[in-house]
């Protein structure tokens, strides 16, 4: 029977720990992706919306 050496064993722990701050990036990056998306598409619909006042001079 061998024995584990301590990285070993600490080694599912490090894997882990790292996929979840790799998961977490991917999900800030994704959130702030659809924010910025979102944001363009409210500003042109609103651009639509009073396109047609622009010459009323309201």
């Amino acid at each position: 029977m061998s024995k584990k050496s301590k990285n070993q064993e600490d080694y599912p722990c490090k894997v882990f720990k790292s996929s979840l701050a790799l998961l977490g990036a991917l999900f800030v990056a994704i959130v702030s992706i659809m924010y910025i998306l979102y944001k363009g598409w409210t500003a042109k619909a609103e651009i639509e919306k009073w396109k047609d006042y622009d010459e009323c001079g309201i």
